[in-house]
């Protein structure tokens, strides 16, 4: 992919249906694999809607980057600044909350542009240190950040609705240099 193809830019509230649709779309692709059971359809409807995605750009630390491929939506990163995780010191921490790329447009470097462009930004807003959770059956995302430099600090659950599901904490120190 050529680098005028992809565009990488802040999300605005024009997005908010395509980049509900996107998240819909991977979220379903990741975590639905043996076909949908209550606790995934309730989860679904109730949390992954325009309104909470209107919600998320609204909100004064979030901040949301889309990538577009010839004006296409194909990824998205979303960082929350002074979001702190218990497992790690420090007070200038951020979490990337989400890093989602359609799976047409896996292993182009979509995710690493995203990544990139969203921990420059946590830089120049003086965060020291961005974790994240990731699903333990994500064997994408669970080699992605290693290579990305992440941690692999521990364990946590993510709990939907009576449904635990293990999660791995993965942190970055960032430089101070940009």
């Amino acid at each position: 992919m050529s680098a005028d193809q992809l565009i990488i830019r802040k999300a605005e509230t024009a997005d908010v249906s395509a980049l509900t649709v996107l998240i819909l779309q991977v979220w379903l692709d990741t975590y639905v694999r043996q076909g949908v059971r209550p606790s995934i359809a309730d989860y679904v409807l109730s949390e992954l809607t325009t309104a909470r995605t209107a919600a998320y750009l609204a909100q004064e630390h979030t901040h949301i980057l889309l990538a577009e491929v010839d004006g296409h939506l194909v990824g998205y990163c979303q960082t929350v600044n002074g979001k702190c995780c218990t497992q790690i010191p420090g007070e200038f921490q951020a979490e990337l909350d989400h890093l989602y790329v359609h799976p047409a447009f896996f292993g182009r470097g979509i995710g690493r542009c995203l990544l990139g462009e969203a921990e420059a930004h946590l830089r120049s807003q003086g965060v020291q240190q961005v974790w994240l959770t990731a699903w333990v059956g994500n064997d994408k995302a669970l080699r992605f950040y290693p290579q990305a430099g992440y941690a692999d600090i521990g364990a946590t659950i993510f709990q939907m609705k009576d449904e635990e599901l293990a999660n791995r904490i993965f942190c970055k120190t960032l430089s101070s240099s940009v």
